[in-house]
């Protein structure tokens, strides 16, 4: 069987020019319409569906608010919970009063005039450091408190390489005293208060030593054959 295409050139170009502008208009619309449903679909979810998570998140933390405000003395948990904040400040500022175990060496006079302590109290309220003990006479009993007196501590303050040195103590006073003997020996039981200075025991102030210059100070000292007062020169932190 045999066709013959009748049709002009001219007008098989111009049915084919016309389908291509049919399937450019129809692709078109196609394109056109999915992009006005996806522009509705967001309005959608922002109008709705975000504002029903939005909805649903506040109920969810009213409810766990209602949960938390109903649990018994909660605000004293909170409270304690804000004062953790401030411990490692709080630590800082804190008094190391153990540095004075290691001065102990350096104020404790040598032989005769030494004393042996049974009691050593740091009273950090109003800065004073109470010390009870024995020693042999009432001389040795003025060569301690005028070691006391004389004690000195050096130290470097933060961020400072130079070291500062000042007096322990501002204040030195016997409370009591009392001549007594203990196994036939000759004994003075003392209590002596000394009030320091609180940078000695600052927990930020770092390699701090104590020591005494050799001074002699009582009547007692110098009519001595001039004893070694003290046993070391320095206590270290």
């Amino acid at each position: 069987m045999i066709q013959l295409n009748l049709l002009p050139d001219v007008k098989k170009e111009y049915l084919k020019s016309q389908k291509a502008k049919a399937l450019v208009i129809s692709s078109s619309i196609f394109i056109t319409l999915g992009a006005v449903g996806l522009v509705v679909l967001l309005f959608l979810y922002t109008v709705l569906v975000q504002q029903l998570q939005i909805t649903l998140t506040t109920n969810d933390i009213k409810k766990k608010s209602d949960e938390l405000n109903s649990i018994q003395d909660i605000g004293k948990y909170l409270t304690v919970q804000n004062q953790l904040k401030v411990l490692p400040e709080l630590h800082d500022q804190k008094g190391v009063y153990s540095r004075l175990l290691n001065f102990l060496p350096v104020m404790n006079p040598s032989p005769p005039n030494n004393v042996q302590l049974s009691i050593l109290n740091v009273v950090s309220a109003d800065k004073s450091v109470l010390f009870t003990g024995t020693t042999a006479t009432f001389e040795s009993l003025n060569v301690f408190v005028e070691t006391l007196n004389n004690v000195q501590a050096s130290y470097k303050e933060p961020g400072s390489d130079q070291a500062k040195t000042e007096k322990i103590f501002d204040s030195v006073a016997v409370q009591s005293s009392s001549l007594g003997r203990v196994n036939n020996v000759s004994t003075v039981t003392f209590t002596i208060r000394a009030t320091y200075k609180e940078a000695v025991f600052d927990a930020r102030n770092t390699d701090v030593n104590a020591s005494v210059p050799t001074i002699q100070t009582t009547s007692s000292l110098n009519d001595s054959p001039k004893p070694q007062l003290f046993d070391q020169p320095q206590g270290g932190q």
